[in-house]
Parts: structure tokens; sequence; C-alpha cells
């Protein structure tokens, strides 16, 4: 069995002990603890969740444990009334916990909390194995509150709030830059498979400033700036690199005011969406459906090949890998279907 796997096994029977003849709709939740130990894609899409369980109990107080890193995404989400990054910083008892990852250090702080209720992604991941398969993200989350609401969303939408703040800053960055309408390009992931061509990113950006007369932003973090250098060193008209420039808050921010963004499978593809760009998501080696952006405003390409999923790290056709089988030709129809 492997790591993930009994953690989710674990989770399940913590839950079922926690939860043992209990009605989570005859308990008055009035502090709940929301647990999202996960990276930033992965948040982006369970931000629902907490307007769903705010909306759900108005009066409970709600606290977000999460890793340091996403604060800044969060921080100004109006259902949060406190965001944790550590263990120690929460106190006192929790009627509902909500662990939307789970690791072993969060169903041993829910077995000692004495939470009267738990709701776990270990118990809908075996329920949508056995039912024919993982679903999308989104709705997984949505799936794991699904026991304390009392009705479920027609409509699930994920919202990002910005703060003023951080439109000042994208504001300022703007108008500093003298920037007309443009494009967030995204060339980077966390493994090298899922990494589209420079060469294709730096032609699609002449297309793109061509075609629709959009001026390009690359994007990325601080360690991405000199991978981009070398693709605006073959564009032959001025772009801006804002590689580790913008935290996710003010990135989010920046996203909302783009036409368009493109991007490798990776978390500023979701945060994008999220902030209602229009947005295109190339796909590679990952799972299909789960990680898809989320919402009508975006769209994909996935070449999805009999040896999907994989590691990411080994491929079996490394001549014309999965990312390589995605064509200039094809992301240019998929962005005049997005824009028009």
């Amino acid at each position: 069995m492997k790591k993930e796997d009994f953690i989710y096994a674990s989770g399940i029977i913590c839950s079922k002990w926690i939860n043992k003849n209990k009605n989570p709709h005859a308990i008055d939740f009035k502090r709940i603890l929301v647990i999202k130990l996960d990276e930033i894609g992965d948040m982006v899409n369970s931000l629902h969740v907490f307007e769903l369980l705010k909306n759900e109990y108005p009066n409970a107080e709600i606290t977000l444990w999460c890793k340091s890193f996403i604060v800044p995404l969060v921080n100004s989400d109006p259902h949060l009334n406190r965001i944790v990054t550590n263990k120690s910083e929460l106190n006192g008892k929790y009627d509902l916990i909500v662990d939307l990852r789970g690791t072993f250090e969060s169903i041993r702080f829910a077995l000692i909390n004495g939470a009267k209720y738990r709701v776990d992604r270990g118990t809908i991941r075996l329920r949508n194995k056995l039912s024919g398969g993982q679903k999308h993200e989104v709705i997984t989350n949505l799936q794991i509150i699904e026991p304390v609401l009392q009705k479920l969303p027609q409509d699930i939408k994920i919202h990002i709030y910005h703060s003023e703040e951080d439109t000042k800053l994208v504001d300022d960055f703007i108008a500093t830059n003298k920037l007309g309408p443009f494009a967030i390009f995204h060339c980077e992931a966390r493994r090298e498979l899922r990494k589209w061509s420079p060469n294709k990113f730096a032609s699609l950006a002449k297309y793109v400033h061509e075609k629709y007369g959009f001026e390009i932003v690359f994007a990325g973090d601080k360690t991405d700036r000199e991978s981009i250098q070398k693709i605006q060193d073959k564009i032959p008209f001025n772009t801006l690199n804002v590689a580790g420039e913008f935290s996710l808050s003010a990135f989010a921010t920046l996203s909302s005011k783009a036409k368009l963004f493109i991007g490798n499978e990776s978390g500023p593809l979701h945060i994008a969406t999220a902030s209602k760009c229009k947005s295109l998501g190339l796909y590679g080696p990952g799972v299909p459906v789960t990680f898809y952006p989320w919402g009508l405003n975006s769209t994909y390409i996935h070449h999805v090949l009999d040896c999907n999923p994989c590691d990411q790290i080994n491929c079996v056709r490394p001549e014309n890998t999965c990312m390589d089988m995605i064509t200039e030709l094809e992301v240019q129809q998929k962005i005049s279907e997005l824009l028009n």
C-alpha cells in the first residue's frame, strides 16, 4: 500500500470513529476548521468550500489551516475568520473538521481535539474509485462537505478576492509600463515533461502580438527568470518578465486584468482561471479531467496517450512526448475560440 493510500485509509477510519451514530444536521457547528495542506492549484480548486460553509453556517467561526506560502492567495477571502499555518496556532475544540487533503498530523489532531464531526478526502476518493473513477477536484471538494450541507449548489464558481493593496500595485505596474491589452504567458512547470516547447511559446507570443495586438507578459517565480529571458531573446519586440515580482494574490489581480492567459498545467493557470481571465491550459502527462481548468472562461489541450498517466519523470516516448504533440495551430484555434 502506498503512503497516500495508507493516509486515506487512516482518515476514513478516523471519520467513522468520530461520526459514529451522529447526524451532522442535528449539530450546531459554531467552530469549523478547514485543513488544506496542499499546493497552489489544489487550493484554488477548494475556494468554493469556504463560501459554501459560510453560507450554510453564517454564525460559525471558520479557520483555515494551510501552508504558509498559500496565505496571500486566501488572505482577503471574506468567508474565512482566521488563517493559520502551524498546528500550534490552533486553539480550543472544533465542532466540525473538514480535512480536504489528509495527513497523519491532521488525522492525529482530529482524534486528540475531540471534534464533534469530521469529513475527509479519503472517504470520497474511495467512493469515487469504486463508482467509476476520480472526478474533477472542484467536484471532489464539494463531495467532501456534502454531508454537512442542506442543499447543494447548482452552479459552482471559483472566486479569488483581490485586496485594495494588490489592485493599486497592479494598476501602478500597468501605468508605469504603459501596458495596453496584454496576455500572460506561463512557460514553466514543476516537471520537465509538463513543459511545452520554449520555441513554440516564442512563436506563439509573436502570433498573439500580431494577430490580436496584445502585449506579452511572462510570469513565473524568481527561479524562472533566466529561462524566460531565453524565450524573450527569440522575440523581435519588447516583452515583460515579471517572474518573482508579484505575490500570489497580486498575480491573481494581474490575471484579472489580462485579456488572455496561456500556460502549462500549473498553479498559475488555476489562479488565472479563478480570476476570470480567459485561460488556455496545455496538458501532458497529468491525469485527465481531475485538474483541468474550471469555468466557462477556460479551455485546455490534452493528448491523452496509452501511457497516461505516468510518473512525469521517465518518458517512454522521449522523441515525441505528449506535450510535443500539441501544435501551434491547435493553440491558435483554441485562442480564437476563447476570444470569440
